[in-house]
């Protein structure tokens, strides 16, 4: 008995750790949906500390929840913000920088991220 028991344990010792390696994670992968924007001037030359807003009013799902959605962010050393949301959409950009301002759309997509370069002048 001892021994039919023994060689149980053994079998299990090998199989299960196989097991846990073939086996598929239940864990979603990331989803989240990244956007990148780019802001320059005319001259193609970014533009530091500019403020981005990325904004859709009334979004709709598919059980009919409508809701607002927005965020905002300042331009780095290079002209870039980065801003990370958990839904894809399609969303309205507004650029300013004092008296400058330039608009645009970005798409984002699952698991996705997207760049946009939006012009102010």
């Amino acid at each position: 008995m001892k021994s039919k028991m023994k060689k149980i344990i053994e079998v299990l010792m090998i199989v299960v750790p196989v097991l846990m390696v073939l086996t598929p994670s239940c864990k979603q992968p990331n989803q989240d949906c990244i956007a990148i924007v780019h802001v320059v001037d005319t001259g193609q030359v970014p533009m530091t500390g500019a403020s981005v807003l990325l904004s859709k009013t009334n979004i709709t799902n598919y059980n009919g929840v409508t809701a607002n959605v927005s965020q905002t962010g300042t331009t780095d050393g290079g002209g870039a913000v980065t801003m990370t949301f958990s839904l894809p959409a399609v969303l309205d950009v507004s650029v300013t920088k004092g008296a400058k301002s330039g608009t645009g759309q970005i798409r984002l997509e699952a698991g996705q991220t997207v760049s946009q370069t939006i012009t102010i002048q």
